[in-house]
Parts: structure tokens; sequence; C-alpha cells
């Protein structure tokens, strides 16, 4: 199975629902999917559902690092939500589950000193 992107649009909040495997043949497409909702000019913040993946590799572990950076750049916030047990298992071993997790703990940008 491919990997299948369903975006909603929510004022300043993208939703994108990702379905099937994310890995090294299709890490790429998240990371484009990111990068075209910040294109528009209302949206700071992205949340990535996780519900329906079935395969997450090492691959995907560095897009959403990448993702996570260009949603920095915005101001933003990168959450990820229904986060599935083995991949949460991952991310906790990679060290990026507090950087992420969208159960209250997503990473905010720091605000600039004007």
């Amino acid at each position: 199975m491919d990997l299948t992107i369903t975006t909603t649009s929510e004022g300043p909040l993208v939703r994108l629902s990702l379905t099937g495997r994310l890995g090294a043949a299709t890490s790429g497409l998240v990371y484009d999917a990111v990068l075209a909702a910040l294109r528009a000019d209302t949206v700071r913040d992205v949340d990535l559902d996780l519900t329906a993946l079935d395969r997450f590799d090492a691959a995907a572990t560095s897009t959403l690092v990448a993702c996570h950076r260009a949603v920095h750049v915005r101001s933003g916030t990168l959450r990820l939500t229904n986060i599935p047990p083995a991949v949460r298992r991952q991310l906790f071993t990679a060290g990026l589950l507090g950087l992420l997790d969208g159960d209250g703990i997503g990473a905010k940008a720091p605000t600039q000193p004007a």
C-alpha cells in the first residue's frame, strides 16, 4: 500500500491525515504536503494525524524533523496526533516524542524578540 494524504483546513490549522506506509519511498510526499500547506498566508500550524499508518521507518523520522523545521520557520506548531504505539516507541527511542507529540507537548516555536 502506498501513502495517501487527506488535507483539511481549519483557519490557521491544516490537518494532514496519513494512510498507508510512511517510509523512504513516501516521506517526500509528506514534506511536500506540509510545504504546500504553509504556502497559504493564513496557515501556521500543521497537525499530522497518524491513525491509519501501517508502516513507519527511520526515513519517516527524518522527514518529521524536516517538517517540524519548516513549520518552525513560520512560528507555528507541528503536532502528531493519534500516534500508533509502534510509531510512539520509535519517536521515543529517537528522542523526538516530546518535540512532536500532539498530546499537550507539541513544540511551539519561540517568539522572536522585536
